[in-house]
């Protein structure tokens, strides 16, 4: 461990003279261990929205309005997009004048309905005083029946026309394209002026808010997995992080090939930084055992090369009026484990100190102050601060 530590020590000597006039940084240190974990196995994959549409136009017509472009956020309900609706709305008031047409036929046909029922009665009572011919009666029986006929089919064209109407109306509102889902924009396939055809794209868009993980799995190690509804996490580089996800579906069809299982993890998103097609990868059980070298996730920083921490190191420079200093170090993460990250190893050993609190603006070779005692005395205080006394239990 001192080799290691007595290596780092030379590579940093070159800044030393920069660390001369900075002030010391009061920091928490927190060894870096050897635990017994389960083995892991790191499966790649890539975000995909829970939903993707490619919004398409209900009916024909020339683009008039076009209010979303590419990276836009629209809400369920928004208009995207407005087609030319004169010819449907002129269809839709020769619908309503048809309508009204067959309702005066149909007041027709009633007030003619009535009449051949006043006919029949009469008919009806004066063969019954022999005063009528038993042929004039049929004559209105007859007809009785041929104006409840006419009747119907009066009514049912005016249910016909209905129907034409509310078809016509609803092509009229089909000429406002509306997001059907809380979505972003990703491309859009006309523009104002085009003249699109019944079922041709208008925009592409997906689900902000429901993004999900697809990776794939070695049919070997879909059995170890807990199944549907268990929590798997789920690392994503481009956001420099870890984020816990659910299992949501194992699709039970393995590829003939690679013999890989596709599952389906949903993810958190509540900020909108995740976007489809961002690469993934998610640790999953093997069932075997191993040691392995564990860090604070507190240690761990992050720049553009990478994950590194900061070892505390015995200071070996005279010039410098401090014990330790910071020297860091790169780490190559393998999984969490509660509130520790598993790292391959490398140039860490167990037993080195690692700063956990004090980090955040830290440089190589700043000097050091171990602060770790009182940090843990003040922690236990708060604990006992917050902790009931029987006092408190007995509302007094």
């Amino acid at each position: 461990m001192r080799n290691a530590i007595g290596i780092v020590v030379a590579l940093l000597t070159s800044i030393a003279s920069g660390a001369l006039a900075q002030p010391p940084a009061n920091v928490v240190l927190d060894e870096v261990r050897m635990q017994d974990l389960e083995r892991m196995r790191r499966v790649t994959g890539e975000l995909r929205a829970f939903q993707r549409s490619r919004l398409a136009a209900r009916e024909q017509g020339l683009v008039l309005e076009l209010g979303v472009r590419a990276g836009d956020d629209v809400t369920k309900g928004q208009v995207i997009a407005r087609l030319d609706s004169v010819l449907a709305e002129l269809t839709v008031a020769s619908a309503e004048a048809s309508v009204a047409a067959r309702k005066a036929t149909v007041a027709e046909r009633e007030a003619e309905l009535e009449r051949a029922k006043l006919d029949y009665e009469r008919y009806e009572s004066l063969l019954n005083q022999a005063s009528a011919s038993s042929q004039e009666f049929d004559d209105a029986r007859v007809d009785l029946a041929s104006a409840q006929a006419r009747l119907l089919s009066s009514e049912a064209d005016v249910a016909a026309a209905e129907a034409r109407l509310a078809l016509d109306k609803q092509r009229v509102e089909d000429m406002v394209i509306r997001a059907p889902f809380d979505a972003k924009v990703v491309s859009t396939s006309t523009d104002v002026g085009e003249w699109i055809g019944e079922g041709d794209q208008v925009v592409e868009l997906y689900s902000v808010a429901s993004i999900e993980a697809w990776v794939d799995v070695p049919e070997a190690s879909v059995e170890r997995m807990a199944g549907v509804g268990s929590t798997v996490m789920v690392h994503i580089p481009a956001m420099g992080g870890e984020v816990q996800g659910t299992v949501r579906q194992i699709v039970p069809e393995v590829d003939p090939l690679s013999r890989l299982f596709p599952v389906r993890i949903s993810v958190p998103n509540e900020s909108g930084l995740l976007k489809p097609g961002m690469s993934v990868t998610a640790m999953i059980p093997t069932g075997q055992r191993t040691q392995m070298l564990t860090v604070s996730k507190d240690a761990i920083l992050r720049d553009d090369a990478g994950e590194f921490v900061y070892m505390a190191v015995p200071n070996e420079m005279p010039e410098i009026p401090f014990d330790q200093v910071a020297a860091p170090m790169r780490i190559s993460r393998q999984f969490a484990v509660g509130d520790r990250v598993a790292i391959r190893q490398g140039g860490l050993q167990p037993g080195m100190q690692l700063v956990v609190e004090g980090n955040e603006r830290m440089f190589p070779m700043q000097p050091l102050i171990d602060v770790s005692a009182t940090a843990h005395t003040r922690s236990k205080e708060e604990q006992a601060d917050e902790e009931p006394t029987e006092e408190t239990l007995q509302g007094g």
